[in-house]
């Protein structure tokens, strides 16, 4: 989704939609473009904007608010195999890409799909479940989505959802991958990261503070 003028609620009613979904009828991530014409400060308050106007849709829907488990920012260059990020049961993962000459790629990956379309399978796969997808990945290649367009020169968002399956859930997760096509350690791929759950506690103080140091920082953690 390309995005020209900003317009939180609207990116939220999009989110909504397609990442806090309680079927397979929805892809369960959003993939949201702002183009070049930004700052990185920009774009991290984009995101903290972004993660509140949901928190009050999960307050009013589900009666629980979100609330960070880490906001950080990163140079990442390592691939990663499907997995889930470590976090509660019901979580939500943003990432917010700054322009970098390193190529990359993102894959998502729906467990959910795959196992509802394996029913003779699927309780003992959901049962034996683990955050990092060990099996051989083939059998996922019809659940997989590669991000069209990825492009390395703009300030992107995408927004997954994190939940994994363990304990009864109200909105059903997906796997992501990274792939970095050719590292360059003598540049830079900086990922600010957000990982937010949906709680019953109230955590309003401690997330300021941490927005604070979010929005603020320059440092990068290697």
């Amino acid at each position: 989704m390309k995005i020209k003028e900003v317009n939180i609620k609207k990116i939220a009613e999009h989110c909504i939609e397609n990442v806090f979904r309680t079927n397979t009828n929805s892809p369960g991530f959003v993939y949201l473009d702002f183009g070049e014409n930004r700052t990185s400060s920009e774009l991290r308050a984009i995101m903290v904007a972004l993660k509140n106007e949901l928190s009050v849709f999960t307050l009013r829907r589900f009666n629980k608010e979100l609330s960070y488990h880490w906001l950080v920012r990163f140079d990442q260059q390592v691939s990663t195999p499907f997995h889930l990020d470590n976090a509660e049961d019901q979580s939500f993962l943003m990432l917010g890409y700054e322009p970098s000459a390193i190529e990359s790629e993102l894959y998502i990956a729906d467990y959910y799909k795959y196992a509802n379309d394996h029913k003779e399978a699927s309780e003992e796969y959901l049962k034996n479940f683990t955050p990092v997808f060990k099996e051989d990945e083939a059998i996922l290649t019809p659940y997989i989505t590669k991000l069209a367009s990825f492009d390395k020169h703009t300030y992107k968002i995408v927004l997954i959802n994190n939940s994994n399956p363990k304990q009864g859930r109200e909105t059903l997760g997906v796997f992501h991958k990274a792939k970095i096509v050719k590292p360059d350690l003598n540049k830079s791929r900086t990922v600010n990261s957000m990982i937010f759950n949906m709680l019953s506690k109230d955590n309003n103080i401690e997330d300021q503070k941490k927005e604070h140091a979010f929005l603020n920082t320059d440092i990068i953690s290697k």
